[in-house]
Formats: structure tokens, sequence, C-alpha cells
């Protein structure tokens, strides 16, 4: 689908919007936000790939921004794509807007993203690619009219909640993702860790409705879901680990994600893999993850990540007891 075409799905679906002229650009703005964030998916290559993928991955970001037909017709996209598409669309719908380059915490890498330029001189951050995910799972949104050094103005949460119902993304401030995340903690109260993990990734209440999201997105959203329901033990006792495997006459290699709680008991241990064909979670034990190995699975960017240098030592341990009860059973 070219720019052209886009604009006009968008013209023909986006809904007739009252108020003030500024209200009006601003749920115009804010509708395509929604509009790109449930279409696109942020290119896993630049998010789990090693350094080369990473750099090809940018480089033909940085070719593609030339031309916003090549980005409107891709899928997968990066902060650099998608700050000129988004920047391209608003132009079509007479909404000014300006690209800036931020530094993030790591020096070797800048972040892209977009200004709106109201004509009553206004300026409003709107971050597209930092909300794909929040967007593609009903969250509230974090990046639009927020506070920012590049701003001159903020949006009210309730006033940008209002907006969000009325181009249709929510019905209700009770319809956003966030209550329906707060609801399961409710659900963990006074589990282990282990068993409060399992209730989580088996809730509905997390996984409906995410069928349709890229990797990088639902990593995203589970690690903010685990940051928000269990705080203390994500990171120290929960851990969440990319992983992969190489498809055939595939270059780039097929990218999921898995999460554990490290538990003593060895038999306890159960690891979820992300499943794209359900959009969820879903459990194996030692036996089958090893066997995931053995055809093909790498955990891990490198194997010396934390969370996988420790999945990896219960393996070990996993292993171990496993031949030593087949010795044992030979013995008899």
């Amino acid at each position: 689908m070219a720019k052209k075409e886009l604009v006009e799905k968008f013209k023909n679906e986006m809904p007739e919007f009252t108020g003030t002229e500024e209200e009006k650009e601003l749920k115009t703005a804010l509708y395509i936000y929604i509009a790109l964030g449930k279409m696109k998916s942020f290119d896993e290559r630049y998010y789990f790939g090693n350094s080369r993928m990473v750099r090809s991955a940018e480089r033909e970001a940085i070719e593609d921004s030339k031309n916003p037909d090549k980005i409107a017709g891709k899928r997968k996209i990066i902060c650099i794509t998608m700050s000129h598409l988004y920047k391209a669309i608003l132009s079509d719908f007479g909404i000014e807007s300006e690209i800036i380059t931020e530094m993030t915490e790591r020096n070797d890498i800048d972040h892209m993203t977009n200004v709106l330029k109201l004509k009553n001189g206004k300026r409003i951050i709107a971050d597209c690619q930092l909300d794909m995910y929040r967007v593609q799972t009903g969250l509230s949104l974090n990046h639009f009219g927020v506070e920012s050094e590049y701003n001159t103005d903020v949006i009210d949460s309730d006033k940008l909640t209002n907006m969000l119902i009325e181009i249709g993304y929510i019905k209700s401030k009770d319809d956003y993702r966030d209550e329906k995340v707060e609801a399961v903690r409710k659900k963990i109260e006074g589990l282990s860790v282990n068993e409060a993990l399992r209730v989580i990734l088996n809730s509905p209440e997390i996984y409906e409705g995410n069928e349709n999201q890229g990797e990088v997105e639902a990593y995203k959203y589970y690690y903010s879901t685990l940051k928000t329901l269990m705080p203390e033990q994500r990171g120290k006792k929960v851990y969440q680990f990319m992983c992969s495997k190489k498809a055939e006459g595939k270059e780039v290699p097929d990218y999921s994600f898995g999460i554990y709680a490290n538990v003593e008991n060895i038999e306890d241990l159960k690891v979820y893999l992300y499943s794209k064909a359900k959009g969820r979670m879903l459990g194996c034990d030692l036996e089958t993850l090893i066997k995931l190995e053995e055809n093909g699975l790498k955990i891990g960017r490198n194997g010396v990540e934390k969370p996988v240098k420790i999945l990896s030592k219960s393996i070990k341990r996993f292993k171990e007891k496993q031949k030593e009860q087949d010795n044992g059973d030979e013995a008899r």
C-alpha cells in the first residue's frame, strides 16, 4: 500500500471530529498515530539482532526514509522510518510536524520522534514508535502529549482519554488494558513467585486480543506487565530472555522470547515461550526446552545475559539429575 492509498484509507475511515480547530487537529493527529501503531511493528533485527543486523536495519531505514511510499508498504519499521512516515501523512492532512533526534541511554544509538506544530503555535510531542506496543494491546498511551524538552504543551490525561474515546480506541476509561492488568493483581495475592507467574501468563485479561502483535511489541508488553504486577521479583526471581531459530532460506532468524521464575526445586521450573500463532505465552518443561534447543532453538543473544546464564545452569542441573536417575534405573 502506497502512502496515497494509506492517506485515503484514513480519510475514509476517520470519524467526523467535533470541537475547536485545535481539538480537531489533535484528534486527527491522534487517530493517525493509533492507526499506524496498529499497522506497523518494530524491526526485530534492530531490537533483538547482533550489531551487524542492527547496522543493516539502520542503513535500510535511512534509505527508506527518503521514500514514504516504500515505508507505507512495509510492516517492519524502526524509529527513523516511523517518524518520517508519520510526518509525511500528517502533512497530507494539513498538519505540520518536525522530526527531532534524541540521545538514548546508549551513546551509539539515537532515537527519532515527532513534534506536532499546531496552527495556534503549540508544540506537542508524539512518539508513535515507542507507543506501538501499548497501542497494539489497548494500554493507555505514554508518549503522546507528554512532558518533553521539545514541546510547549502537555495534554491532560483525562483530555487524552476523551479524545481516544472519540476516535474509537477505547469505549471508556475502564476499557484501557491497564485496568485489566490491575485486576490480575488480586489473583496473585499470597501466591508463590512461580505460581503468581503462572496465573499472570494464563490470565485472559493479559493475553486476550493480542493476536496481531509484533514480536518486539509482545516482548515490551510482557516486560511492562511484569514490571507492573511483579516489580520486586522481575529481574531478581522472574526473568525474561530473547531466543531465536534459524529459518531455512532466511538470513534473519525467527525471533521470540521466554519468561521463567527461578525456583529451588528444578522439577518445578517452567519456562513460558511466546507463541506468535497463539499471541500468548505457552508453558513448557525443561525436558521440552532441551528438545527445542536440540532442534535449533538458540536461547539468548550471546549466552552471557543474566537470565540466560541462570537458565543454562538450571538446564545443566536437570540433565545431571536425569542422568543420575537413568544410571539408577540401569543398576536396578
